[in-house]
């Protein structure tokens, strides 16, 4: 057998990995990068965020954006910078439209949502409510379509680029029912499938592992949020309310979560982003980012701990001045492989909508 090694050129060194070795690479150096739009990636930018000690630049990678990726990858490689394509998998409005039966599904044994969005439709026989426009890997088609579009964006990719993100490889929000935007760990709860599962709890991991054996040289990062937290249940001192009447957190929700979550950890060995979007999951903007971390180094009822130098935080940063989202990536220990300052929003919006429950198979 002939062993093949790759050294793969990250921010602050080399990685020496396997050839076809399933496990996404591990960057040698904490990250310093931004996450913004093309259309803020010019030459005066680029030496604005070096000189503030930026050496890597994020940009959100779709059929629109691939077609200028080339011009702007020559940009960040001439000013020295490492470039990050960041592909958002499972809010797509345009796959949502296409296939409406692949969408995730608001929990059906609870309607606190229904608290945040009052003019919601009524669900009538032989319908079921979804969540607009999230499309969960968890279903088996959009697994299979989701894979598909990942390989069409990243074939050829012009230009140098280090690594892709991948966000939101969970289920959709509000899966239980209960309104809250990070409950994600539940597909069909309550209601009529309309699609048939991804067979396992493994699809994130599987998902990963595929890219980064087909993309060898690549560093592959899965970004992942917290679940709900007990602060959130019914009648907590001091709660944020955003779980309505719901008590899932104390008992389905993390173990759950685990299910989802502990294959990703057993399988990949490099990264894993903590999307730390305070004002998108409503919470507070000065306490919240160590929480979400300790929830990651210590998950609730057994789940595996993600190691510092494994940690990538996420940051948004979108609603404050750069400066202010700097500061708090630097006093953010925990995620000790870096932090990504989220300068354009990551949209994490959601609106129900109801489709026929029959036909989705």
């Amino acid at each position: 057998m002939v062993l093949v090694l790759l050294l793969l050129h990250v921010p602050g060194g080399t990685v020496l990995v396997r050839r076809g070795e399933s496990r996404a690479a591990r960057p040698s150096a904490p990250m310093r990068a931004v996450l913004v739009a093309p259309d803020r990636v010019t030459p005066g930018a680029l030496a604005t965020w070096k000189a503030g000690g930026i050496d890597a630049v994020v940009v959100p990678l779709d059929e629109a954006t691939r077609r200028r990726w080339g011009p702007m990858a020559q940009a960040v490689e001439r000013a020295g910078m490492a470039l990050w394509p960041w592909v958002e998998v499972a809010r797509n409005p345009a796959m949502a439209d296409a296939h409406p039966e692949w969408m995730a599904a608001v929990g059906g044994h609870h309607d606190d949502w229904r608290k945040r969005f009052p003019r919601a439709p009524a669900k009538k026989p032989g319908e079921v409510i979804k969540a607009w426009p999230w499309v969960p890997i968890g279903y088996a088609p959009a697994f299979d379509a989701h894979r598909k579009r990942l390989e069409s964006l990243l074939k050829d990719l012009p230009g140098n680029w280090t690594g892709v993100f991948l966000s939101d490889l969970q289920a959709g929000p509000s899966s239980c029912g209960c309104g809250n935007d990070q409950c994600r760990w539940a597909l069909d709860y309550g209601t009529p499938a309309t699609a048939a599962r991804t067979p396992g709890d493994d699809a994130a991991a599987r998902l990963v592992a595929e890219l980064a054996t087909n993309h060898p040289a690549k560093v592959v990062i899965p970004v992942w949020v917290t679940e709900c937290e007990l602060v959130d249940l019914p009648d907590a001192r001091g709660g944020t309310g955003l779980c309505g009447r719901v008590p899932c957190a104390e008992r389905d929700c993390w173990p759950r979560y685990a299910r989802n979550w502990d294959p990703l950890l057993k399988r990949t060995a490099g990264p894993i982003a903590v999307g730390i979007w305070s004002g998108a999951f409503r919470r507070d903007a000065a306490s919240w980012p160590a929480t979400a971390l300790a929830l990651f180094r210590a998950p609730p009822r057994g789940g595996r701990p993600l190691a510092a130098e494994r940690t990538i935080a996420v940051i948004e940063a979108w609603n404050r001045p750069q400066a202010d989202g700097m500061a708090l990536a630097k006093r953010l220990d925990a995620a000790a492989g870096g932090w990504v300052l989220a300068l354009d929003p990551v949209d994490q919006s959601w609106e129900p909508r109801a489709i026929a429950a029959a036909g989705g198979h």
